[in-house]
């Protein structure tokens, strides 16, 4: 059979559908209004150019399953799903690739076979709901209503629902801005779901599949009696034997991560070394604890805070590359960075290792930077501890973490269950303001943080200690510190300064910015030949 190509042009970038399916091709002016259709022809391939203004270096690209986007350069490609979306440069247009041959598909005839859908991408990816013959399958959120329950940020309590026969499924979208996707296209209303399409329900992606299946054991000898209504909901998986608490999830799949080794394990969750699967990029994975989230608000928080955060991008911030929801737990994927915490250093000088003010200085001008950007977004950290400042071992470059991480998780069960403990740890470090639930806290608070870090860099302890929160508190509000050069006295009395500036008591008396601070900080560092 002869193969043509069809050329499909339009001016009018924003009243334009294409759809292909195995009726043909409809074109018309959106999903509602079909304005002709190419009966009779079967769609080998599908090559489709988008003229495009726009004069970012790049394009973020939403990737399923996750709440940070990848980027689309010209010049590059990602892999979306089956598709493969890539771009050239500006008054460059790619030549037309030639279609490759295909093999005839047979004509669709009603499931033969038992019939499942299959999560290929998603939270849940790898997991397979079988189908009941006939009756109504609903698909939403787990815990509730739904009969197939999925891990998505995006998936609504019961999103959409499924009328089963013999001879095919219609499905019918119920609820969800998002809607309800088959094969990439929204459904206005019921549509056939044949097998090999796939539904998209949030962020998940599920095909329809029909067996006999290699990955199941053979299905029992069908009941005589009258089949169920209702869907019959997977059989409960084997339990797993007993995880190694020094591996936790080394090996599984979280999300698109394969999870390496375990780094280690903080308040509210543990961090793992974790590879993309499908871009084989390096990251660091945070993986909360299972009691995270307890409600659908505190869901709903931590998707907002990570969306804020994920716009920032600077050299002494750590990129995040993710965040999502899967069955071992919310997750966030950032920047792996080789090299140490402050903390760890200012463990060693506790335990007698010489005190540095130049890596203290150093540290302060990489954070002023970091904080310079991230103010400029009006956004406020309000958590740099030792343990979230990372000093990288190639550069001896300084990266922020956990950016709106304290923000993300305000308020819910996990904070409240840790919050003792965290606040030994970290109380040492929040500005007064902070301490005060009455007062106004902004990013000048932010600039306290990098003095106590400073401060704590060349002292082996914060500016103020105690055993008990109580004490500590106390300690923050009366304001009495010990200058750095009475600790260690090679401290210049420049940046003897400079730290005790960024601790004063009273917000008026700090630095008004970040960029006052580099200010100060420029010629201290040209002075003694500091390399930031």
């Amino acid at each position: 059979m002869a193969k043509k190509t069809l050329l499909i042009d339009t001016g009018d970038g924003g009243r334009f559908l294409l759809a292909a399916d195995a009726d043909g091709l409809r074109v018309g002016d959106g999903p509602a209004h079909t304005a002709g259709l190419l009966r009779g022809l079967r769609v080998v391939r599908v090559r489709c150019e988008v003229e495009v203004e726009d004069d970012r270096d790049d394009l973020p690209v939403d990737e399923p399953g996750v709440l940070t986007r990848r980027a689309l350069r010209p010049g590059t490609s990602l892999q979306v799903g089956h598709a493969r979306l890539s771009m050239s440069g500006a008054d460059s247009s790619p030549s037309p690739a030639p279609v490759a041959d295909a093999a005839p598909e047979p004509e669709e005839s009603p499931a033969a076979g038992p019939r499942r859908l299959k999560v290929i991408d998603g939270g849940d990816q790898g997991r397979a709901f079988r189908l009941p013959d006939d009756g109504t399958v609903t698909v939403g959120k787990p815990g509730g209503e739904a009969d197939i329950g999925l891990h998505d940020f995006y998936v609504m309590p019961v999103h959409c629902s499924l009328e089963l026969t013999e001879a095919g499924i219609t499905v019918t979208h119920v609820d969800g801005a998002s809607g309800t996707l088959i094969d990439g296209q929204r459904i206005a209303g019921p549509q056939v779901l044949r097998p090999g399409h796939v539904l998209r329900v949030g962020n998940s992606h599920l095909k329809l599949e029909v067996g006999p299946f290699a990955d199941e054991p053979p299905a029992p000898a069908a009941d005589s009696g009258p089949k169920s209504a209702r869907v019959l909901r997977p059989p409960p998986p084997e339990p797993e034997p007993e995880a190694d608490p020094e591996a936790g999830l080394t090996g599984q799949m979280v999300g698109h991560y394969r999870i390496g080794r375990l780094l280690g394990r903080g308040h509210t969750g543990a961090v793992y070394e974790a590879v993309h699967a499908q871009t084989g990029q390096g990251a660091a994975l945070k993986v909360f604890d299972p009691s995270f989230p307890a409600s659908s608000a505190e869901l709903d928080r931590f998707a907002r805070e990570v969306k804020a955060a994920q716009a920032v991008r600077h050299p002494n911030l750590v990129t995040m590359y993710g965040a999502g929801r899967s069955p071992a737990g919310c997750w966030l994927a950032r920047e792996c960075v080789p090299g140490e915490s402050a903390a760890e250093v200012i463990a060693r000088v506790a335990g007698g290792e010489k005190p540095s003010w130049t890596r203290a200085a150093r540290v302060a001008v990489h954070l002023a930077r970091a904080l310079d950007g991230l103010h400029g977004h009006r956004l406020v950290h309000g958590n740099i501890t030792p343990n979230n400042v990372l000093l990288r071992a190639e550069d001896l470059a300084t990266k922020l973490a956990d950016l709106r991480l304290a923000q993300a998780l305000d308020g819910s069960r996990l904070q409240k269950a840790v919050l003792e403990e965290k606040l030994l740890a970290e109380l040492p470090y929040l500005a007064p303001e902070q301490a005060d639930p009455g007062a106004f806290v902004d990013d000048l608070a932010d600039l306290y943080a990098v003095g106590a870090v400073a401060y704590a860099l060349i002292a082996g302890r914060p500016p103020v200690g105690g055993d008990s929160p109580e004490e500590i508190l106390e300690q923050i509000q009366a304001g009495r510190v010990v200058r750095p050069s009475q600790i260690y006295r090679k401290v210049p009395p420049a940046f003897d300064g400079v730290v005790m500036k960024l601790l004063a008591r009273h917000q008026e008396d700090r630095y008004p910015t970040a960029a006052a601070l580099l200010a100060d900080l420029a010629p201290l560092a040209e002075s003694h030949d500091l390399k930031v």
